[in-house]
């Protein structure tokens, strides 16, 4: 029998792989990094010095958080109830100015911690390089420490058009484009790590010119990197993309011959039929995030037309302060419930949701030869969640509970590329406890600098004292 460094056994191995197998007595062999075998439990050829033994377990991919904003960890709840142009003026930009290096490390800790425990095993994550240029290395810093696999988008703007006060920018936020690409070719050098990829993002078609949009999207095909934007968000920027550009925003970027395999567009809740058949077409990514489009009432995006177009798609949280958690179990049963009130209860299931969660959200990064399935060849991304959990009564139903009745806390163990980072429901990477208590440092500090704090208790209902 084959030698491996870890070997998992009798538990109900769901590989989304092409058929969509799923082995109710199975096993999955791994070695150094990569899964090497999987199949059923009475076929395993393998054995290892450290074999888990998984009886009332489901083995499955790790999930794919396809857009987040890590640093967002301790601005949390501030923003509640602001209409989001307000949230934008009042909230993000003050935001920007008081996060550093030290601030958005305990941030990012906080928030990939809570992915991590839920069993998210790949980001999408988007930060401001300006005002602060040092922040998103304390992003960068945090994402490396936990062993979490990264996509990290350096955000960007420039346009000065502040005809909709809505879609404007800060002045001290815009660079030229020369100067955000020369940081985001800085820092895929001094950040060069095999889990990850950092690549620029021009934050979206209303808030960066057509020439900063235009040149991120060459030096992304040029250097082999991914790009994001934030497309397609509002009512608001739906309506002013019309006004001055006479089109959408998706047909403005392929105006600008941006679309391509190379781009993840988040949000996308507002694409007309011809913007659904160019996503499709030129294989653009998307991830649908319908927490945070549901609170800040955005609009519910055409999951349903999107996905019979065969645009590529996966899922995402967006950041603990538009949405406000990470929390993937939600983010997927809200995808499927929010169709299934535009076409009825037969739209949908528990199985569709996991499977944009996991190689959806793997097809829509382009990293599907790598991640997103359990099959041999791919590097061991894998979650294990145990089934004796009450909301998860009956096993027979373990799917439609996992989605509909979902709950992090059933995740028990990650790994990332074959290592260990959540054992036993507790995080091996960090001390759990010190990622609290330093997040709410980070917190304070914080508050002190912009009175966001202040301002969100001012703003309750209730009568506050002592």
């Amino acid at each position: 029998m084959r030698q491996v460094d870890r070997l998992l056994r009798g538990a109900t191995v769901v590989t989304m792989d092409g058929e969509r197998t799923v082995y109710e007595n199975g096993y999955v062999a791994i070695d150094d990094g990569r899964v090497v075998g999987v199949g059923a439990d009475r076929d395993c050829g393998f054995q290892s010095a450290d074999t888990w033994h998984l009886r009332d377990a489901v083995v499955m991919p790790g999930l794919v958080n396809a857009h987040t904003h890590l640093s967002n960890g301790i601005t949390r709840g501030l923003y509640d109830e602001l209409p989001l142009a307000e949230w934008v003026q009042r909230g993000m930009w003050p935001t920007l100015r008081a996060y550093d290096a030290e601030r958005a490390y305990h941030g990012a800790r906080v928030a990939l911690a809570e992915n991590l425990l839920g069993g998210v095993t790949t980001t999408v994550v988007g930060e401001f390089g300006a005002p602060n240029r040092d922040a998103i290395e304390g992003v960068i810093r945090a994402v490396i420490e936990s062993r979490s696999r990264a996509v990290v988008a350096r955000i960007s703007v420039d346009s000065e058009d502040d005809t909709d006060p809505s879609q404007a920018t800060a002045p001290d936020v815009r660079e030229s484009i020369d100067d955000a690409l020369a940081e985001v070719s800085r820092l895929r050098k001094a950040y060069e790590n095999p889990l990850v990829h950092i690549c620029p993002e021009p934050l979206g078609v209303l808030r960066c010119t057509p020439d900063m949009v235009r040149a991120f999207a060459d030096y992304a095909r040029a250097e082999g990197t991914r790009m994001t934007m934030h497309v397609a968000s509002s009512p608001d920027e739906r309506d002013e993309a019309l006004r001055r550009y006479g089109r959408g925003s998706i047909e403005q970027l392929a105006e600008l011959d941006v679309l391509g395999p190379h781009l993840l567009i988040a949000h996308c809740v507002w694409p007309n039929e011809n913007e659904r058949r160019l996503l499709a077409e030129t294989g653009t990514g998307v991830s649908h995030n319908p927490v945070a489009n549901l609170m800040y009432a955005s609009g519910t995006a055409p999951l349903a037309e999107m996905i019979e177009a065969g645009v590529r798609i996966g899922l995402g949280t967006d950041g603990a302060s538009t949405n406000n958690g990470q929390n993937m179990w939600e983010t997927m049963k809200m995808a499927i419930f929010m169709q299934k009130s535009r076409f009825g209860a037969a739209w949908g299931s528990a199985e569709l949701a996991l499977e944009l969660a996991t190689i959806g959200g793997a097809r829509a990064i382009g990293m599907d030869s790598e991640i997103g399935s359990i099959e041999v060849g791919k590097r061991a991304d894998l979650i294990v969640i145990d089934l004796l959990q009450p909301h998860l009564v009956p096993k027979s139903t373990w799917p439609s509970n996992l989605v509909y009745s979902g709950d992090p806390h059933a995740v028990r163990a990650v790994m990332v590329d074959g290592v260990t980072v959540v054992q036993d429901g507790r995080l091996t990477m960090w001390d759990q406890d010190e990622v609290v208590r330093g997040g709410n440092r980070a917190a304070d500090v914080m508050n002190s600098r912009t009175g966001l704090a202040d301002a969100y208790r001012e703003r309750s209902r209730w009568a506050w004292r002592g």
